[in-house]
C-alpha cells in the first residue's frame, strides 16, 4: 500500500505544475513576453516588401497590431495579394486615413517598410487577429 500512495504523492506535483504552466505560464508568453519580444526585434529589423494592392479601407475592420493592440485609433487597413494584410497606423489621423488609403488604393504596387520579425510570422500571428504594421510606404507605380 505504501507504494501506491508514494505513487500518487508523486503524481500530483506533475499535474500542478502542468496547471500552472497552461494556465499563467503559456498565456503569459503568448500575449505579452512574445509580442513584446517581437515588437522590440521589429524596432531596429525593418525589411522593404513590395506588393500588390487588393484594397484599403480606414479604419472599418477591427485588425490588431502589436504596436497598437487593436483598432483603437485611426489605421488604414490595406489587403494585398503576396504580402497579406498590413496595416498602417504610424502618422495615420482621422484626417488623412482617407486620403492615404484612396492613395494606395488607386496604386498598383506599393512598397511598405515592416518589421522582419511579425512579417515573417504573419500566417501564425494572424491566427490571434494580428497583422504586420508598416513603419512606412512608398507607392511603386499606379495604374
Amino acid at each position: 500500500m505504501t507504494g501506491k500512495s508514494s505513487t500518487a504523492r508523486k503524481k500530483r506535483p506533475v499535474v500542478g505544475i502542468a496547471i500552472v504552466l497552461l494556465l499563467f505560464v503559456v498565456p503569459g508568453l503568448l500575449f505579452f513576453v512574445i509580442p513584446v519580444g517581437i515588437t522590440a526585434y521589429d524596432d531596429s529589423h525593418r525589411i522593404p516588401i513590395t506588393c500588390t494592392i487588393r484594397s484599403a479601407v480606414t479604419g472599418t475592420e477591427s485588425s490588431g497590431s502589436f504596436k497598437g493592440g487593436g483598432a483603437s485609433g485611426p489605421q488604414v487597413v490595406v489587403v494585398t495579394e503576396q504580402c497579406g494584410k498590413i496595416l498602417l497606423q504610424d502618422g495615420i489621423n482621422s484626417s488623412n486615413a482617407g486620403a492615404v488609403a484612396k492613395e494606395i488604393t488607386d496604386a498598383e504596387r506599393v512598397r511598405f517598410s515592416v518589421g522582419e520579425a511579425a512579417y515573417r510570422l504573419r500566417a501564425q500571428i494572424a491566427f490571434f487577429g494580428v497583422s504586420p504594421t508598416a513603419y512606412g510606404f512608398t507607392v511603386v507605380d499606379g495604374s
